[in-house]
Order: structure tokens, then C-alpha cells, then sequence
């Protein structure tokens, strides 16, 4: 796997306190998650006003009142943006124990927050998505990190990446097949007001396992593809 299959949005470091994480299998220091926007001339347009609402399964259900709960004890929001409410929160993955899991909001179209919520604790990050970029189909590939908070040594733990995209709805899944031993990907999509889409596009692998390089994302009908761990450049 090419190190730095991760770059620009990075994917909330999952961090146990006095306990330090082990570097991906292959990679090196990765940069900041906020320095994907590239300079750009003259003053960027305003992002537009959220929040946006999640859709289908994303949406928060009575099973989540305990991750919703854990939310609220660790999410870290921004100062300058109104204090999201239940229904605003988008559930990109469900995980066991009940009340574990990785859960997204989007005050507004530039702006994402990633609470990720383990049994042995939480990690919380907001994001900036690149100021100039096209319409449909822009791709913010994430960053590896680990899944969980074990020790450094524990066997088969799983890496997990989040990847957002612009305007292309549909299912997403890894070209000529899902490599082994990583599961397939999910997906969540939030809706903004003026109809523009966000689909959170999410994927793991154990820690001992290399997938291919060149391995790729696509939606259906290939109208998006991206390659699930290598860098794209801000606003492609």
C-alpha cells in the first residue's frame, strides 16, 4: 500500500490516553487534516448555510439514544457554529457495543465534524473541504486510522477511512470486486437545503493485511471512481 494513501481530510486518530498508536502498516507522517484547500485568488465564495439533513439509514433512530448520548459527552464543536440538534447528526457507521460508532454533522457545505465513539473512548475532529471545487463529483479522499483503542500489539485490528462525495448519490463499492479481508463499504449521504449532496463513503482493513495499491472506489455506472488510498488533489 503506498504510504500517504491519505491525505487532505484525515480520519479522526482514534487516541487512548497513555496508550501511543502503532504508524499504518506502510506510511509516514501525514499532513494536516485542513491543508487540503489550495490557495486560491481573490476571496472565496461563502460556503453554503447549513445544516445539511441525513437521509435513509444515516438518519438517527431510537436503537441510537445511546450513541447520541455518547455524542454529546465527547463531541468538540466549533465556536462559531449553532449547536447542531439530534436530527442533524448523520450515523456513518453503527458499531457493537450499542452506543459505539462514527457519527458526522455539516453545519455548512465546507465544514465537517467526525465524533468517532469506541468502548474505550473517543476521538472528535472538524474538517474544511477544499473552498474552489467542481459541482459533482469532487472527491475528498481520507486518512487511515486505526478503528479502535487497543494496544499497539493486538492482533487483527482494523483501519478505517473516510471519504466524502459531492453531488453523486448511488452505491459505492470497491471496482473487480472488494479485496480480501476488507468488508465492503458504507455509505451515508446528507441533503443541504439547495439539493447538493454529501455521501460519506467510508471502508477498513486489518492491520496486517495489504490491499492493492491501486485499489478503487467507484459508483454505479462508474460516473465516479477514485482510488481509495492515494491523495487527490484539492477541488479535482
Amino acid at each position: 500500500m503506498k504510504h500517504g494513501f491519505l491525505a487532505g481530510v484525515g480520519v479522526l486518530l482514534l487516541m487512548l490516553t497513555g496508550c501511543t498508536e502503532a504508524d499504518p502498516p506502510v506510511g509516514s507522517p501525514h499532513p494536516s487534516p485542513t491543508s487540503a484547500s489550495p490557495a486560491s485568488s481573490g476571496t472565496p465564495e461563502p460556503a453554503e448555510p447549513g445544516p445539511a439533513e441525513p437521509l435513509g439509514a444515516a438518519k438517527i433512530t431510537a436503537a441510537d439514544t445511546r450513541l447520541v448520548e455518547a455524542f454529546w459527552k465527547t463531541a468538540l464543536l466549533p465556536a462559531d457554529k449553532a449547536v447542531p440538534a439530534s436530527s442533524e447528526l448523520a450515523v456513518l457507521r453503527r458499531g457493537r457495543p450499542a452506543g459505539t460508532g462514527d457519527v458526522a454533522w455539516m453545519p455548512d457545505a465546507d465544514t465537517y465534524c467526525l465524533v468517532s465513539i469506541r468502548e474505550r473512548g473517543s476521538d472528535r475532529e472538524c474538517f474544511q473541504l477544499a473552498a474552489k471545487r467542481k459541482p459533482q463529483g469532487y472527491v475528498h479522499v481520507g486518512r487511515a486510522a486505526p478503528h479502535g483503542l487497543g494496544i499497539q500489539s493486538e492482533p487483527h485490528r482494523l483501519w478505517l477511512t473516510v471519504s466524502v462525495v459531492e453531488n453523486t448519490r448511488g452505491s459505492f463499492a470497491f471496482t473487480n470486486g472488494t479485496p480480501e479481508h476488507a468488508p465492503p463499504v458504507q455509505q451515508a449521504t446528507l441533503r443541504f437545503p439547495s439539493g447538493r449532496t454529501m455521501t460519506f463513503v467510508t471502508y477498513e482493513f486489518p492491520e496486517a493485511v495489504h490491499l492493492p495499491r491501486d485499489a478503487e472506489i467507484c459508483s454505479a455506472g462508474r460516473a465516479v471512481c477514485f482510488q481509495a488510498f492515494e491523495p487527490n488533489p484539492a477541488g479535482s
